[in-house]
């Protein structure tokens, strides 16, 4: 330890229980924080030779001080200020503009420890063992139900030609999608493609778009603006059952730029698709923070199924992760803890030019 040491630029601190802990989101090492840890991270707040800090103190002093600094270096909360340092930390001053809680989900979240395919089965047993899976759908006990039609048995275009005729659309006209429509939207996206029997978990749906587990924390509400057959509200889909909840009938056609972020051409689709993430569905059986990464890749996987579907239906339709979190989760009575907004779509007609 002859070089300069300095405090790492990559810690984090929580409370856990009782305890402070201090955690280096790059290495994922994690150490108490007690008081003596704390003044030594402050004392490395710039790159100091430990051998001058160290030179005038008594023998076991400098004993512990040294016993200290090591274990502190081995933990990664020092770290050595040589060129292997300054060239990680230009490397990651671009993330900067994100935060830190960005950098600490990022890399948090990395190399974690996989199982071997031969202890899945196991997991998978103590899993349903440990508790009762929560509900893979949502119930509305007291709400008025209004079943839709099927999706659309046949869409009309080619894959491909979807594929390529797929683009982000933001000017709509304001006329009417057919309640049809919004049931192919809804259907093929997110509804219950088939069912399945297994041994360990029962029986449970799947759907046209990936899950982590088949756990599907995805839900989708529907803000329906302009939908021949359906008066303007709020909705919850039921993908089980192929129906509508009733949240709230009104006028929400003027709440959508608000939901939106100013963006003021939402109020013209035909609907919007509000989609949040129940996430103890995903918890239930993952218990690790990457499976958080999977919340988040499923909500992609959905949205591109829908913006297809909208395309195959000759509608415009474009997605957006610009909206109001905390507003939108009010109006559909989610505590934003439990379930939350992850992501809006919309599909309506597009101006002809």
């Amino acid at each position: 330890m002859t070089g300069l040491l300095r405090r790492s630029p990559y810690l984090v601190f929580f409370w856990a229980g009782r305890a402070l802990f201090v955690e280096n989101y790059l290495t994922h090492a994690k150490v108490a924080a007690d008081p003596i840890v704390l003044d030594l991270l402050e004392l490395f707040g710039q790159p100091q030779r430990v051998t001058q800090l160290a030179a005038g103190m008594p023998g076991e002093s400098k004993k512990a001080f040294l016993g200290m600094i090591r274990k502190l270096t081995e933990h990664d909360l020092l770290e050595p200020f040589d060129g292997m340092a300054k060239t990680r930390e230009r490397a990651t001053s671009a993330w900067e503009r994100w935060g830190v809680d960005a950098r600490f989900f990022h890399w948090g979240t990395k190399d974690v420890k996989y199982m071997r395919p031969e202890e899945a089965h196991a997991f998978d047993l103590a899993c349903k063992a440990r508790s009762r899976a929560p509900s893979a759908f949502k119930r509305y006990p007291g709400a008025e139900r209004i079943a839709l039609p099927p999706p659309q048995p046949a869409l009309p275009a080619k894959f491909t030609d979807v594929l390529h005729a797929r683009r982000t659309q933001r000017d709509f006209n304001g006329d009417p999608i057919t309640l049809h429509q919004l049931s192919t939207l809804l259907g093929l996206t997110w509804g219950v493609d088939r069912w399945v029997d297994t041994r360990t978990f029962g029986r449970f749906g799947l759907k046209t778009s990936p899950s982590a587990g088949a756990r599907y924390p995805i839900e989708v509400y529907v803000a329906a603006q302009n939908v021949n057959g359906l008066k303007q509200g709020l909705y919850h889909y039921s993908p089980n059952k192929h129906q509508l909840h009733v949240l709230r009938l009104g006028n929400i056609k003027s709440r959508a730029e608000e939901f939106c972020a100013g963006q003021w051409w939402t109020k013209h689709a035909g609907a919007l698709f509000l989609m949040t993430a129940v996430f103890e569905r995903t918890m239930w059986r993952y218990g690790f923070s990457r499976a958080l990464r999977t919340v988040y890749l499923e909500a992609g996987h959905f949205c591109q199924t829908v913006l297809l579907t909208a395309t195959a239906l000759n509608l415009a339709s474009f997605c957006t992760a610009a909206f109001a979190d905390s507003l939108i989760e009010r109006e559909l009575g989610i505590d934003g803890l439990k379930e939350s907004m992850l992501y809006v779509a919309a599909a309506g007609h597009a101006n002809k030019r």
